[in-house]
């Protein structure tokens, strides 16, 4: 039996939780995902009959955040593709392979932002270069903040969430 992912669209989800290393926020703009706080989820149209959803297990970031002037920010990620779940393994496995991702080849996806618009109070975006399957192309990201506050130890954290969505064959 094969399984076929004949799949067009991908819509991304990023959650995460940034935090200023203790002490460093009054020093820097740098900011680093809070550990076990970051997640790429995703859904996978099968031609309109059903969605796969997934997420990736391993991945990690930076934000550069100017609060003064937004545009100046900068975020990039860099995510694992031999970490896909989907709660299959034959399935995950399949798309891990050479006809996929090629995990073996193409250890990571990644994403560097070139341009941050601020649209809103809350709300932005974030277009950048995502490289995957050894192609690079613009990507735009919708982000939203949920929320700035202080953790109990004193540190301060962001959490921000982010959509696209992609079409998987312009990267192969």
């Amino acid at each position: 039996m094969s399984w076929y992912l004949r799949n067009t669209f991908m819509a991304a989800i990023v959650a995460a939780s940034f935090c200023a290393p203790v002490g460093a926020h009054a020093q820097s703009n740098r900011w680093l995902p809070y550990e076990g706080h970051m997640t790429v989820h995703f859904s996978i149209d099968h031609n309109g009959m059903s969605l796969t959803r997934g997420t990736f297990r391993e991945l990690t970031g930076e934000l550069i955040l100017d609060e003064s002037k937004p545009e100046a920010s900068q975020l990039s990620v860099q995510i694992e593709t031999a970490s896909l779940d989907t709660g299959h393994a034959y399935r995950d496995n399949f798309v891990r392979g050479p006809n996929f991702f090629d995990s073996v080849k193409n250890r990571y996806i990644t994403f560097k932002s070139t341009q941050v618009t601020k649209t809103g109070d809350k709300t932005g975006t974030v277009t950048g270069d995502l490289t995957m399957h050894g192609v690079t192309k613009p990507v735009t990201l919708n982000v939203t903040l949920n929320k700035k506050s202080k953790r109990p130890s004193g540190e301060d954290y962001l959490g921000f969430a982010a959509t696209a969505s992609l079409n998987r064959l312009d990267w192969g």
